[in-house]
């Protein structure tokens, strides 16, 4: 099997803006004793991922096969006496993960660009739910991760034909924005199109069968369609020429509670980018299996 190209698209592990939040809160942790007590209450710790979206597995899909966050919890359990639960929670795109955190039933959660700024936005109304972005899984520098595309066999050549036509996105994901930036670029505005929101699964299976005149996604849905032989390529975000991240963000108030954890989420995030960066391929093969994506 080939490598996956979009798994290789990762910033190195040790980034400074990952060594740098970690080394914050292990002074913070020092600091404040935290992971000090013996409260044997168990805390339950909610993380938000996306199995299917390859530019976030290091802090998803792969950190959990892989089970280093729950042993590095388990370590510090032996060390204070606490008892610590991690509940993997799967969503479709990032908009839900953020809905899921106001509602305070996901503390560390992983997205794209756009949902992180939407999230940060809509959980700034509510103490509780607060969040702050805390590591960096992934870039694109031209964004080209994004794309439309279409059926096999549409007339459709550029954004400017489907005017008046349906096409499927998930609101308020990164292909959303994507999508909103390349209409305003060809001189066209979100309402010359009919934008349906779906989430990309369920707008792959409408491209295929013909039901909606585009699919604007993430990766690796468009390159999925294309690889399949199920789309064609209309539009790829990088003629935006604006760069692209995934991320990770937890809600404040968790952080502040449970410093120890979020620095083992973070060392595990790390660990799990080393063992992507040095074993590729089996990587590859990991995600895959899980996911049923195939590693083109």
């Amino acid at each position: 099997m080939a490598t996956c190209p979009f798994l290789k698209r990762r910033p190195r592990p040790r980034s400074s803006a990952l060594l740098a939040v970690s080394a914050l809160l292990t002074a913070f942790a020092t600091a404040c004793g935290a992971g000090s007590g013996t409260d044997s209450a168990t805390v339950v710790v909610n993380v938000g991922y996306q199995s299917k979206t390859i530019n976030t597995v290091t802090a998803g899909t792969l950190l959990r096969d892989r089970g280093t966050f729950e042993r590095r919890l388990a370590e510090i359990g032996n060390a204070n006496g606490a008892r610590y639960q991690v509940v993997w929670q799967d969503f479709p795109s990032g908009p839900p993960v953020t809905a899921q955190m106001i509602g305070g039933k996901v503390d560390i959660g992983s997205m794209g660009d756009y949902p992180i700024l939407v999230n940060g936005s809509k959980t700034s109304q509510y103490p509780d739910a607060k969040s702050e972005m805390v590591a960096v899984t992934g870039y694109n520098l031209r964004g080209s991760l994004n794309q439309v595309v279409v059926p096999i066999g549409s007339p459709a050549r550029t954004l400017d034909d489907l005017r008046g036509q349906v096409v499927s996105t998930s609101l308020g994901s990164a292909a959303h924005g994507m999508l909103v930036n390349a209409l305003r670029r060809t001189g066209m505005t979100p309402s010359d199109v009919k934008v349906l929101n779906q989430e990309p699964s369920v707008g792959a299976s409408a491209i295929e069968g013909k039901q909606v005149a585009a699919l604007a996604q993430f990766v690796p849905w468009p390159q999925l369609m294309i690889y399949r032989k199920q789309g064609r390529l209309l539009y790829d975000g990088g003629t935006n020429g604006v760069p692209t991240f995934h991320a990770v963000v937890a809600r404040q108030a968790f952080t502040a509670a449970h410093l120890e954890v979020m620095q083992a989420f973070l060392e595990s995030v790390r660990d799990t980018t080393d063992y992507l960066n040095q074993h590729p391929l089996e990587a590859t093969q990991k995600v895959a299996s899980i996911t049923g994506l195939e590693p083109a």
